[in-house]
């Protein structure tokens, strides 16, 4: 039996924490408004104390084909419906709609560094060219982060620039020759990204969420070693990233070499050392754990996740699925698209952070 411990809150403390979730199938199939009387998206985001979403900007989806002009965010080979109708989704919970997290990454066969010598084709984690990049990265700044660009301009609130860096699935490749490079193709990426968003925006930057990762797989990157490749590499950021789902999909403490979202302090004090005297923000930037056999197992996720979430250090928090989808059968706090079902998580959830009065 997991046992959850309750969290005992001073006043004030459960709308200090930034939660959130983000923008999928399930979050764009409930009703947003509140005056259905079953549970909607903005009335469970209220419940659940959420004032964020994440919005996934998928470069490899949104331009499957070269642009002529790739810093022009209204070049014919620009396909914007998805972030779009996620935006969309994501400003009409509520009259307060929550702040918005873009994560950005994912590279189109076409911007590959490799020419697609590495692998097979449609793989997004290769490295792209960095000049392609940093012109797409102009072109989502142009559409989403200034403020006279249209029905979606100045709605970032935040940006995640390319989640998973450490993992052989997020970024490829980790090694050449047994040597680890992953680190300096990533600062290479966000070096390019923060120089266009820079040009049109001040809000905060963070690396992408760093992967738990699991220690037979010698084709990732461990997250503290590559949380300290970046110190070395003297990556420039306004926060950290981390995405520590376990890889045996049970929370508990991490191996060696990894870092544990039921561990903040840990976390917290693996980013001093290598980041030391800059207080940076630490960002949970995707996580979630399934309760689909075992519900037990998704509580000890919710309450790592909210124990994370309400230390002073931690930044935006997401947990990625608000309700079961067909692609993430148990991983959502509630079933079904209409009316939301709220599952035994649900409960745990509003224990530890109660809803506002």
């Amino acid at each position: 039996m997991i046992l959850l411990t309750v969290l005992v809150l001073p006043a004030g403390v459960a709308q200090a924490a930034s939660i959130g979730f983000a923008v999928d199938d399930g979050f764009r199939a409930v009703p947003t408004t509140n005056a259905d009387p079953a549970l909607t998206i903005g009335s469970a985001m209220t419940r659940l104390n959420a004032t964020w979403v994440r919005v996934d900007v998928r470069w490899n989806a949104i331009a499957s084909r070269q642009p002529s002009n790739a810093r022009l965010a209204k070049d014919a080979a620009y396909d914007w419906s998805s972030v779009d109708t996620a935006v969309a989704a994501a400003r009409a919970v509520s009259t307060t709609p929550p702040q918005i997290l873009f994560s950005i990454g994912g590279t189109p066969d076409w911007a590959r560094s490799d020419g697609g010598a590495g692998g097979t084709p449609g793989d997004p984690a290769w490295a792209p060219r960095r000049s392609a990049f940093q012109n797409f990265v102009a072109a989502v700044a142009a559409r989403y982060a200034k403020a006279e660009s249209g029905p979606y301009g100045n709605v970032a609130a935040a940006f995640e620039i390319w989640p998973n860096p450490n993992s052989a699935a997020g970024l490829r490749p980790q090694r050449d020759a047994g040597r680890l490079i992953a680190p300096g193709l990533y600062k290479a990426l966000l070096k390019a990204a923060t120089t266009e968003l820079r040009k049109v925006t001040q809000v905060p930057i963070a690396t992408g969420g760093l992967a738990r990762t699991d220690p037979a797989n010698t084709a990732d990157t461990p997250s503290i070693t590559f949380l300290k490749a970046m110190a070395r590499t003297r990556v420039q950021a306004d926060a950290i990233g981390v995405r520590l789902q376990p890889p045996g999909g049970v929370e508990g403490p991490a191996d060696a070499g990894n870092l544990a979202l039921s561990d903040p302090n840990g976390i917290i004090a693996n980013v001093d050392a290598y980041f030391p005297n800059q207080g940076k923000g630490i960002w949970e930037t995707g996580y979630a754990l399934s309760g689909a056999a075992d519900p037990a197992v998704q509580d000890a996720g919710v309450a790592a996740f909210l124990g994370a979430a309400l230390n002073a250090r931690f930044g935006p928090s997401i947990w990625n699925n608000l309700v079961d989808t067909a692609g993430a059968p148990g991983y959502g706090l509630s079933t079904t698209a209409s009316p939301l079902t709220p599952k035994q998580a649900w409960t745990t959830w509003t224990t530890i952070l109660p809803p506002p009065a």
